[in-house]
């Protein structure tokens, strides 16, 4: 605003009886002071609270059951991931004996098959 210039301002009167209310309350409630409201616009307006914390509710224990399926979901993975390791570990393990029994076996015929030829090498 400019200096020198007055500053006019509308009276509440002018504004109308809409600064009074809060926004929250219900059109016929607002029309009257707060503290004229009726026992209906009260249990109207204690009803909404209520809705809203038993849906507010309701979000939070779909949430935690939401929660709850996902950590079994992982935990149902992790096992089966868990597995496949433990049967692959396995398979390894039983490769890697099978090798070594094979390998036995392979030094032992090559011991009897020196040793034979000693005994003819001997023989002649």
């Amino acid at each position: 605003m400019p200096v020198g210039e007055a500053h006019h301002r509308k009276s509440p009167q002018a504004l109308g009886d809409w600064y009074r209310a809060p926004s929250h309350l219900s059109s016929q409630a607002q029309s009257r002071a707060p503290s004229q409201l009726s026992g209906v616009d009260v249990a109207g307006l204690l009803n909404r609270l209520v809705d809203r914390q038993h849906d507010d509710m309701q979000q939070a224990v779909q949430r935690e059951q939401q929660a709850r399926a996902e950590a079994a979901q992982r935990e149902k993975q992790l096992k089966a991931e868990a597995s496949q390791r433990e049967r692959e570990a396995t398979a390894e393990s039983a490769k890697a004996e099978a090798k070594a029994e094979a390998l036995q076996r392979e030094k032992q015929i090559r011991n009897e098959v020196e040793q034979e030829a000693r005994r003819t090498a001997q023989l002649r």
